[in-house]
């Protein structure tokens, strides 16, 4: 495996966490008796994130790091409507389509 496919895999398993994150800092605000764990899991989560971000920075260029790092934006949405329940409008997956096709271009180059 090229360093830019460890990169670019370390940039998308960052974008999961990111959205697991996302996840638990809304659930702290849903769950008023437990909001303590999950504030305390939202930010473990963050800061495991951010470790495997400054990681893949090793292997690939900022210019590309970053942008692939929208991918959080489609795992929050996906993650929100599985276990919150929230509705994703059609317009939001329009746009998380074009977030998908805008980093696939990324990629290819990378």
């Amino acid at each position: 495996m090229s360093l830019a496919i460890f990169g670019i895999s370390l940039v998308v398993l960052c974008s999961i966490i990111e959205g697991f994150s996302q996840l638990f800092w809304k659930k702290s605000v849903l769950e008023v008796t437990q909001w303590k764990l999950w504030v305390i899991l939202g930010i473990a989560f963050h800061i495991l994130q951010v470790l495997f971000y400054v990681s893949a920075l090793r292997f690939l260029q900022v210019s590309i790091a970053n942008p692939l790092s929208s991918l959080s934006f489609v795992t929050v949405a996906v993650l929100s409507q599985w276990f919150l329940r929230e509705s994703v409008t059609k317009m939001r997956w329009i746009g998380i389509g074009l977030i998908l096709i805008g980093t696939g271009l990324l990629v290819a180059r990378a």
